[in-house]
């Protein structure tokens, strides 16, 4: 639906760690709801922890109002202790986003006394691979996990994997499948500083994304290795994002085997994005674990061909709809395959990819997303939200 003023707005309170300025997929999915909802005329407020601090602790942004919470400590480094004991929860609907941290337990906790309707999306199932991570994952799980699904009155999945996921895992009432959406990049293209390279003469592979182990960056650049090896190759490799392995990579590339090959961008900007995935031979996406990856649904609207790690059954995305590759996830060999075959692709291939990938992603614009949320939202309050 088109956006519209409302006779009665709905109010909704909208609850994750991580908000703006921090970057990654959680937040710009709660920045995205929250934006469709205000733009149709509803009243929008995030509450999220102040990582990183922000000077402001309440502001208006995009029209969204956001508190941010000052942590006391961060528990394992990720999960932010704060109160929200000061704050008035006078909401229709409480929307998580998450089912662990101490900010969502505390508030679907405040919400239920209140009698207030929630809903609470799964985003993401974070792999641990020592055995301590691994127990102490499943005891948060069954402790504090499946206790906040079963306390919402709804329960989201991004994926039907996801869905099914939850049930194995005792979640016993019923699960919406709900996907994660994107917005169209820019229109405008401009070509990233420092990236010089003729993409005809040399096709150009790209990695977009939060430079982090959960995104197989050490995948990644052991593939590009093992394509070196086998002679200077023609194609060029960009990687556009920043995070935690920012230092890694540097050395990472100065040790690999033919680093002129290589472009470390550092984050770019949503034209540069755009100039990126329609210059790019294909998009790469080598993560070991995602919900569903917004840079997926970004680079197949804007005809890039895509090769996508299989995990959690994400790889059909590109194959059902013919849009690009699967490869095994963690496995080099795989995805070098892969790239063999966009190398070897004709354009008429190429094209088909591009063209598929385009039509595909058509039904994960936010615009259709947050129609389908709210009737989600509409079945526990018992008002057509959309058409007020």
């Amino acid at each position: 639906m088109e956006p519209s003023d409302v006779d009665t707005p709905l109010n909704v309170l909208l609850v994750h760690v991580w908000y703006w300025p921090h970057v990654g997929g959680g937040n710009q999915h709660v920045e995205h709801i929250a934006r469709q909802l205000v733009a149709r005329g509803h009243n929008a407020t995030v509450w999220c922890a102040d990582i990183p601090e922000h000077e402001e602790k309440r502001f208006v942004r995009d029209g969204v109002d956001v508190v941010r919470l000052p942590p006391t400590r961060v528990l394992g480094g990720i999960d932010p202790v704060v109160s929200i004991k000061d704050l008035t929860m006078d909401f229709d609907i409480v929307h998580l986003h998450d089912t662990l941290p101490v900010l969502i337990r505390r508030s679907v906790k405040r919400a239920r006394k209140l009698n207030i309707p929630v809903v609470t999306t799964f985003h993401n199932d974070y792999i641990k691979t020592s055995l301590t991570g691994k127990i102490l994952k499943r005891i948060r799980w069954a402790l504090q996990g499946r206790r906040t699904l079963h306390s919402s009155n709804a329960r989201i999945a991004l994926t039907p994997f996801y869905a099914s996921h939850l049930k194995s895992r005792g979640v016993r009432k019923s699960i919406d499948v709900l996907p994660n959406g994107f917005a169209p990049v820019a229109a405008d293209a401009v070509r990233p500083p420092g990236l010089s390279v003729d993409s005809k003469e040399h096709p150009l592979f790209v990695f977009v994304g939060r430079l982090s182990e959960q995104k197989g960056l050490d995948v990644l650049m052991d593939t590009w290795d093992l394509l070196c090896q086998q002679g200077e190759p023609k194609a060029r490799l960009a990687i556009a994002g920043s995070g935690e392995l920012d230092g890694w990579l540097d050395n990472r590339i100065a040790a690999s085997t033919f680093p002129e090959s290589i472009s470390k961008l550092g984050r770019v900007e949503e034209s540069e994005k755009r100039w990126l995935f329609e210059n790019a031979r294909a998009v790469l996406i080598p993560s070991r674990f995602e919900g569903l990856p917004t840079v997926l649904l970004e680079a197949m609207h804007a005809g890039a061909p895509t090769v996508m790690a299989d995990v959690n059954d994400l790889g059909r995305l590109v194959r059902e709809p013919n849009a690009g590759l699967s490869v095994t996830p963690g496995d080099s060999k795989s995805l070098l395959q892969a790239i063999a075959a966009m190398l070897k692709a004709d354009k008429t291939q190429l094209d088909a990819w591009s063209q598929n990938g385009q039509r595909a992603s058509e039904p994960y614009l936010w615009s259709n997303i947050v129609d389908d949320l709210l009737k989600v939202y509409e079945k526990k309050k018992g008002v057509n939200f959309s058409t007020l």
